[in-house]
């Protein structure tokens, strides 16, 4: 049987230069997030493509074309992001009684939105004590944000402390271990919907992410349409289009896709009576195909 596969030119793989540059993009956006934060430490099955059917040719790309079919597929070996780890502290808890040191700074906006955008080229810590002393739980997706992007214990408790008193009162002077973790926040603002950030989060968010990457700031802003809940959007870890996509890519017949043994793993799509495969080691550099077959547009994502 003959059927239409990827050719191996396709299968770019990352470069020790690429690698270098995503890095590099990582850290810009990392380093603009912590120097903000600096007043807190100072103060399945085998699939052979020759048994899929034939397909004589590829499909132009139809002009006034419906909207792409979205094809989801799954793989063992599909890229993913790691989990942020647990903070390594020597005990469970630990007494943060230093960290409220200070008293609310008068000038800083009482307005939730204002002193919410305020965190933006301010002092973090000052303002996080302001956000203590209201005791508004708005502020605790808010201060979310910026554990998220904490590394260390050092950095990361301080951001994490502020919160639990948010959440416990100013009084409260110990602080779970589990809770010095971005994950068991964000677990928790799930089990409490009440808990909302104040007006204008969307925008402010997008302005904050703008500091990792400006494509991504874009993606945020006040007013956009999101069926969940906007806390629970998080960085991936590399820039906007930092992962290319193939589009229309080129395909060669089974019988010329010498690169491919009978134990290499294929996304099969047929569509229209048409037939195509393709090989998880070229998807899994880009993760999505956009592509036509059989006259209809589509994308293959995992």
């Amino acid at each position: 049987m003959r059927a239409e596969v990827l050719p191996v030119v396709a299968n770019r793989r990352l470069t020790i230069g690429d690698f270098v540059c995503s890095r590099r993009l990582w850290f810009i956006g990392l380093a603009a997030l912590v120097f903000a934060l600096a007043a807190c430490s100072s103060s399945g099955p085998t699939s052979e493509p020759t048994t899929l059917p034939t397909s004589s040719s590829t499909a132009a790309t139809p002009t006034n074309s419906p909207a792409p079919t979205t094809v989801q597929a799954t793989s063992e070996n599909a890229s993913t992001v790691p989990a942020p780890t647990a903070v390594d502290v020597p005990t469970p808890e630990r007494d943060d009684r230093d960290v409220l040191l200070g008293t609310p700074d008068p000038t800083l906006p009482d307005d939730p939105s204002q002193l919410m955008r305020a965190t933006i080229g301010g002092n973090v810590a000052a303002i996080a004590r302001k956000m203590v002393a209201s005791q508004n739980q708005s502020y605790i997706p808010v201060l979310m944000e910026y554990l998220r992007f904490q590394t260390g214990e050092e950095a990361t408790y301080p951001v994490a402390a502020f919160i639990n008193k948010i959440l416990e009162g100013p009084d409260t002077i110990i602080i779970p271990r589990e809770r010095t973790n971005w994950a068991w926040w964000i677990e928790w603002l799930g089990q409490n919907p009440q808990v909302q950030p104040p007006e204008g989060y969307a925008g402010w968010k997008g302005d904050l992410y703008s500091f990792v990457d400006p494509g991504l700031g874009g993606f945020l802003y006040d007013g956009v349409k999101t069926e969940i809940r906007l806390e629970e959007v998080v960085w991936g870890g590399v820039a906007k289009d930092g992962i290319p996509d193939l589009i229309n890519p080129p395909v060669v017949s089974a019988s010329e896709a010498s690169y491919l043994g009978p134990e290499d793993r294929v996304f099969g799509v047929s569509i229209n009576g048409k037939h195509r495969a393709y090989p998880l080691r070229i998807l899994n550099n880009h993760e999505m195909a956009n592509d036509v077959l059989g006259g209809v547009p589509f994308a293959l994502a995992y």
